[in-house]
């Protein structure tokens, strides 16, 4: 494996004004790239033992300066190169991707490269959300150093500090909102570790802790299910619907707004709804219970089997399909406070908290913790969904069953 960078006069390629573009040339196992020094001369003013332009030609006012610049930029190029082959990279990369590190063109190891690349990904596999949430992280950073885009090598704990600092100087800004940008960073960069794009003796996430306080649990109060239950809206309109979705959640076991959104008919088998989680493809099923069956009564009425149960996805195409998701869920919650304020019940109603307070009456009513899990007014949603999945349906029916009835 042999790797230089000399500086030449680039004969190959003559141009319109009869001079030559001089340049380096990249030599990495028997290929080569040349990068333009932004000087072209004659060919007789180039002196090919030293590497320099002739001080005799006169091409230039100040000759000295122009060749001193030229063996600046060699010796700038020939450190990247010597740090590469003394950390083993090289091995690693190809002669293009060598030319765009001597260059410091970073682009196969840059966070804004990386991320960009796992939301493509993303996108193809329509996971929208997941999608929005890398965006999200490449915007965060960028707002948080001022900087387009940033190496691997450069996210250190020191940065790690000032974008911390910076964050919570903002009123409203918790620790909760950072740890929710900077555990997608932290996932980038082990992704980047992992394709080799970034070195793990570089990692920041081992002196640098994401930090994080408990929130208060996002659950009401049995007899808070109950007065909803019980409360006497207009058929039809937006209170009466948002009731029921909200109700409908919490009847199956907290189903998350974006599952009841992609409900189709066709996922109603028997006595039974099957559905995957959007968050981890994982597949489910839940008992229909009579108040299910209520709700779908209204809205399965004279539809198709490929019809989606909720009036929540209105348009075609997957990024059309998440718009909608944002806009609905938004106008939800916004609904879901007006019916808090209805009944009387202390704190703000949102989507999540149909699928909180199924766990925690679920343990007030003793429900096993093996069954159900407190998860569901934890961080951690996705924990308890693994616990979820790993019972036998029947006891989960019977818990669910003993919970809504």
């Amino acid at each position: 494996m042999k790797a230089s960078i000399n500086i030449n006069l680039d004969i190959r390629r003559k141009l319109s004004d009869e001079t030559y573009p001089i340049v380096l040339r990249v030599v990495f196992n028997r290929n080569s790239r040349t990068i333009p020094l932004d000087y072209s001369i004659p060919k007789e003013a180039w002196d090919p033992v030293t590497c320099m332009i002739k001080k005799e030609s006169k091409v230039f006012k100040n000759i000295t300066r122009v060749n001193n610049h030229i063996h600046s930029e060699q010796m700038k190029a020939q450190e990247i190169l010597d740090k590469l082959i003394d950390s083993g990279e090289i091995k690693e990369l190809s002669i293009t991707e060598l030319k765009n590190l001597v260059t410091r063109k970073e682009t196969q190891h840059s966070f804004k490269v990386m991320t960009e690349k796992i939301i493509a990904e993303l996108r193809e596999a329509r996971k929208l959300g997941n999608a929005g949430v890398y965006q999200q992280a490449l915007d965060f950073m960028e707002r948080m150093t001022g900087l387009k885009d940033i190496a691997f090598a450069d996210i250190d704990y020191k940065m790690l500090k000032a974008i911390e600092s910076k964050f919570l100087s903002i009123e409203g800004n918790s620790l909760n909102g950072l740890s929710f940008y900077l555990r997608t960073v932290r996932a980038v960069y082990n992704r980047a570790i992992k394709e080799g794009k970034a070195r793990r003796e570089n990692y920041p996430f081992t002196s640098y802790s994401i930090k994080e306080t408990k929130t208060r649990k996002r659950a009401i109060r049995k007899t808070d299910m109950d007065n909803i239950k019980a409360m006497d809206f207009i058929p039809g309109s937006a209170l009466w619907h948002t009731r029921n979705i909200f109700l409908f959640s919490f009847f199956n076991r907290g189903m998350n707004f974006a599952d009841i959104a992609k409900l189709q008919i066709s996922d109603i088998v028997d006595d039974r709804i099957y559905y995957r989680r959007s968050k981890t493809g994982k597949p489910l099923s839940v008992k229909l219970i009579e108040p299910t069956i209520k709700i779908l009564n209204f809205y399965t009425e004279a539809k198709g089997p490929d019809d989606r149960i909720f009036p929540i996805l209105k348009r075609d195409t997957p990024e059309l399909q998440q718009m909608d998701l944002y806009n609905s869920r938004k106008t939800f919650n916004k609904y879901l406070n007006k019916i808090a304020e209805a009944c009387g019940i202390q704190g703000r109603l949102t989507s999540y908290v149909a699928r909180h307070s199924w766990a925690t009456i679920a343990k007030d009513l003793n429900v096993p913790i093996s069954v159900i899990s407190e998860g569901l007014g934890h961080e951690d949603i996705k924990t308890t969904q693994i616990y979820l999945d790993e019972f036998d349906t029947s006891v989960i029916d019977d818990a669910n069953q003993l919970i809504t009835g």
